[in-house]
C-alpha cells in the first residue's frame, strides 16, 4: 500500500496530538470571543451600546457546549452555514441595512445615525430592533456551542488540573494574539484567516468546509478593502472635492465605525482668503479660531484629543511657541500626518504623544497657557468587559481638576463637545463648575450640528464678544438634579443612575431564551449536582473581578488597548499560576478563602489615587498586586475544587455559565458606580463558599459527558 507523503503524515500527527488539540480549542474559544465582540460592535452599531450582550452570549454558548461534552450532530452539520451566515451578516451589515438599526435611546445619549421612521412604523421599530438583535445573538450562541463542544471533547482526555493548565495557556495565547493583530492594524478578513488556519486540525478532513470559509473570508475582505483598521476603530476616509482653481484636497471626512467622527480641513490664510465660503472649511473656521479670539498669544498649548490635527494647526497659525498633542489612536494620528492639508504634525514646534488624555495628565509635569479638549472619542467601548467608554474618564470631575492643575498662571481651558442642547451639556457644565469653583462660559457653535464650547480659566473673564449664541445663563441655575461625572460614576452619556431600557429589555428576553434553550437541550437534572453551584458562583465572581480590574487600571494608566491586554492577560496568568500552585502544593479551601476575602476587602476600600505619585515601575507593581491578588486566591479556590471533579468538561462549563450572570450583574455599575463591582464580588464569592460547605465525597461526578436532551 502506498505510503502518504511525509508532510501529510507529520500534519496528521500534529492534528492528533491531544495536548495541541486542547490548546488550539482553547485558543479558538477566546480568540473568536474577542473577534466577534469587536466585529459586531463595529459593523452593527447597536452592539456598541448594548454593551456586553455578545460577551454573555459567547459565555452561554461555550458553557452549554462544555456541559454537553460534545457537538450535537445537527448543529455540527449546520455549523459551516451558521458560521458563514454570522460573518456575512456582520461583514455586509451596511448593505443589509443592519449597521444603523433603530435604537430606543431615550435614556442614553448616542453619537450615531440610527434611523428613526415616522408614523405607525415607529411603533414597530422596537420589535424590529429586538428581533434582529436576538436573532444575531442566537447565531453567536450556536457558534460558541460548537466551539464549547469541541473544547469539552478535547478536555475529556485529560485529568482536570492538567487539562485546565493547557486550557488557560491556550486562552492566554488566543487573547494576546487577537489583541496583537488589532494593535498591528489587521483587518477582519485577516482575523478570520488566522482563526481558520489555526482551526485546520479540526476541519482538515472537510475540504468543502475549508473552501466555504475561504470564500466567506474573501468576500468580507473585498467588501471592506478600503477601510483602515486601528486598535480601536474601523476608519473610512473620504476626500471632499476641492473648489475650482485649487489643485489639491482642502478637506477630508473621516468616519469611524460607520459614524461621522471628524474633518481634516485647510484653514490656512492662503486657502481661506481665496475660498472663504468653501464647505466644510467655512463652517469649521470660526470654531477652531475661537480659543484665539479669547487668548491671542498662548505660548505653550496642550491639545488632548488632537485627532488628525485641526486644533494643532490652529495653535501653530496663532504663533504658539510649542504644542503638545495627545491622541490615543495612532492610526488617526498617521492619517493626520499624511493627509492634513496644513501638515501640522510636521512642525518642529509640535510634540506628539500617543496616549490616553487622562493618563497624560497624570504623567505630565508641565504647565500650559492654553489647554484645548478636542472632540474626543465617544463611540466605542473601552472593552467588552466594561460599560466604561474610551473617553469616560476624561470628562470626570477629577479629570477637570487635574487639567486645572496643569494651567499656568493666567491660563485658559477650552473644551469642545458635540452634545448640543442635551443633558450631557448640562452635566459637563456642572462638572466644570465644581472643578473650577465658578461656572464656565458656554457657547453653541453649531459645528457639526451640535457643537458646544465651554470656556474656563482666564479666558472666561474676557470681554470679547464671540459670534455664537451664549448658553451660560440657560445652564446656570439649580443643579441638584444633575448627576456629576466622577471617577466612581463616569457614565457621561447616561441620563441618570439607571440601566438603559434597551439593555434591560433585550437582556431579559435573551436570558429567558437561554433559560428555555438550556432546559430543553440539556436539562436541569444534569446540573443539580453537589459542587456545581459552587463552581457557578466562582465563574460569576471571576467576571466581576475582571471588569473591576479593567476599570481601575484604566483609571490609573489610561483607556488603551495596552491596558486591556495587560489586565486580561494578567488575570488569565494569575489563574494559571494558581492552578500550578494547587498541582504542586494543594492549599486548603479555608486558607484560600481567607486570602480571597482579605485581598478583596483591601481592593474595594483602597484609595487607588494614592498610587498616582509613585514612579512608573512601582506604580505598575503596586496596582498589579492589589488587583491581581484576589484573582490569584480565586484561582486557588477554583483549582482546589476543580481537581475533585471526574467530569472536568461539564464542571468548567458550569463555571462559564456562571460568567453569564457575572456579565449580567456588571450592568449594575451604571447604578452604583465602579465600587459596586467589588462589593458584588465579595457577596458572590460568599455564596460560592456557602455552596462549598457539603461533604467532599459527594462532589465526585460521573465521568460520562451529558448527552443531548438528557434530563
Amino acid at each position: 500500500m502506498e505510503q502518504p507523503p511525509q508532510e501529510f503524515s507529520s500534519f496528521r500527527g500534529i492534528a492528533n496530538s491531544k495536548s495541541l488539540r486542547l490548546l488550539l480549542a482553547s485558543f479558538l474559544a477566546l480568540y473568536f470571543e474577542l473577534l466577534i465582540i469587536r466585529y459586531l460592535s463595529t459593523e452593527i452599531r447597536v452592539f456598541a451600546y448594548i454593551k456586553n450582550l455578545p460577551l454573555i452570549a459567547s459565555f452561554f454558548g461555550l458553557g452549554t457546549g462544555m456541559v454537553l461534552g460534545k457537538v450535537p450532530d445537527r448543529l455540527s452539520r449546520a455549523f459551516p452555514f451558521l458560521a458563514s451566515l454570522l460573518f456575512l451578516l456582520i461583514g455586509f451589515a451596511p448593505q443589509l441595512h443592519l449597521t444603523h438599526l433603530p435604537f430606543p435611546n431615550l435614556d442614553y445619549f448616542v453619537f450615531t445615525t440610527f434611523k428613526i421612521d415616522s408614523g405607525w412604523w415607529r411603533l414597530v421599530q422596537p420589535i424590529e430592533f429586538a428581533a434582529i438583535v436576538l436573532a444575531i445573538l442566537m447565531l453567536v450562541v450556536a457558534f460558541f456551542v460548537v466551539l464549547g463542544g469541541v473544547l469539552g471533547r478535547e478536555f475529556s482526555h485529560f485529568e482536570s488540573l492538567r487539562g485546565y493548565s493547557v486550557n488557560l495557556l491556550g486562552s492566554l495565547v488566543g487573547i494576546l494574539t487577537f489583541i496583537g493583530l488589532c494593535y498591528l492594524g489587521a483587518s477582519p478578513s485577516e482575523w478570520l484567516l488566522v482563526g481558520l488556519f489555526l482551526a485546520i486540525p479540526f476541519v482538515w478532513r472537510q475540504p468543502k468546509v475549508v473552501l466555504l470559509f475561504l470564500i466567506v473570508i474573501s468576500a468580507v475582505g473585498l467588501n471592506q478593502r478600503h477601510a483602515i483598521w486601528s486598535p480601536y476603530y474601523r476608519i473610512d476616509l473620504t476626500e471632499v472635492p476641492p473648489p475650482a482653481g485649487w489643485d489639491h484636497p482642502a478637506a477630508y471626512l473621516l468616519t469611524v465605525n460607520h459614524d461621522y467622527h471628524q474633518k481634516l480641513v485647510d484653514l490656512s490664510p492662503g486657502f481661506m482668503s481665496h475660498y472663504p465660503n468653501a464647505w466644510p472649511n467655512s463652517t469649521a473656521f470660526s470654531t477652531y479660531e475661537l480659543p484665539y479670539m479669547l487668548d491671542h498669544s498662548p505660548r505653550n498649548v496642550l491639545v488632548v484629543g488632537a485627532g488628525t490635527g485641526n486644533d494643532v494647526a490652529s495653535a501653530l497659525r496663532h504663533g504658539a511657541r510649542h504644542v503638545d498633542a495627545v491622541e490615543i489612536d495612532q492610526a488617526i494620528y498617521k492619517i493626520g500626518v499624511r493627509y492634513h492639508p496644513e501638515h501640522p504634525y510636521s512642525s518642529p514646534r509640535v510634540t506628539m504623544y500617543n496616549d490616553d488624555a487622562r493618563a497624560f495628565f497624570l504623567k505630565c509635569r508641565k504647565k500650559y497657557d492654553l489647554i484645548v479638549f478636542g472632540y474626543l472619542d465617544s463611540q466605542t467601548l473601552l472593552t467588552s468587559f466594561s460599560a466604561v467608554r474610551l473617553d469616560n474618564y476624561v470628562y470626570t470631575l477629577e479629570s477637570f481638576q487635574e487639567a486645572r492643575a496643569h494651567l499656568a498662571l493666567g491660563g485658559s481651558m477650552i473644551l469642545a463637545f458635540g452634545s448640543g442642547h442635551s443633558f450631557v451639556t448640562e452635566r459637563i457644565f456642572t462638572t466644570l463648575e465644581h472643578a473650577f469653583g465658578v461656572p464656565p462660559r458656554a457657547y453653541f457653535t453649531g459645528y457639526d450640528s451640535n457643537g458646544v464650547v465651554f470656556v474656563e480659566g482666564a479666558a472666561r473673564e474676557t470681554s470679547v464678544r464671540l459670534p455664537f449664541p451664549e448658553l451660560t445663563r440657560k445652564l446656570t441655575g439649580p443643579s441638584a438634579h444633575i448627576t456629576l461625572a466622577t471617577d466612581n460614576w463616569p457614565f457621561l452619556y447616561l441620563r441618570s443612575r439607571t440601566i438603559p431600557s434597551a439593555i434591560l429589555v433585550v437582556l431579559a428576553a435573551f436570558l429567558y431564551w437561554c433559560f428555555i434553550l438550556f432546559r430543553a437541550r440539556v436539562g436541569w437534572s444534569s446540573v443539580r449536582k453537589p459542587g456545581y453551584f459552587h463552581l457557578f458562583f466562582l465563574g460569576t465572581g471571576f467576571l466581576l473581578l475582571e471588569t473591576s480590574g479593567v476599570t481601575r487600571l484604566s483609571l490609573l494608566f489610561g483607556s488603551t488597548w495596552i491596558v486591556n491586554a495587560v489586565v486580561i492577560g494578567s488575570f488569565v496568568s494569575m489563574a494559571f499560576m494558581a492552578n500550578l500552585f494547587v498541582i504542586f502544593k494543594p492549599l486548603s479551601h479555608l486558607k484560600a478563602y481567607l486570602g480571597l476575602f482579605l485581598s478583596l476587602g483591601v481592593s474595594v476600600i483602597f484609595p487607588y489615587h494614592v498610587l498616582d505619585g509613585l514612579p512608573g515601575v512601582q506604580k505598575v507593581l503596586a496596582s498589579a498586586l492589589l488587583i491581581g491578588l484576589p484573582v490569584f486566591f480565586s484561582g486557588l479556590v477554583f483549582s482546589r475544587s476543580f481537581r475533585d471533579f471526574q467530569n472536568p468538561s461539564a464542571a468548567l462549563g458550569i463555571n462559564l455559565l456562571g460568567a453569564v450572570i457575572g456579565g449580567t450583574l456588571e450592568n449594575s455599575v451604571m447604578i452604583g458606580g465602579t465600587t459596586i463591582l467589588g462589593i458584588l464580588a465579595v457577596a458572590i464569592y460568599g455564596l460560592s463558599a456557602v455552596f462549598l460547605a457539603q461533604p467532599q465525597k459527594q462532589i465526585a461526578l460521573g465521568a460520562q459527558p451529558v448527552e443531548l436532551g438528557e434530563g
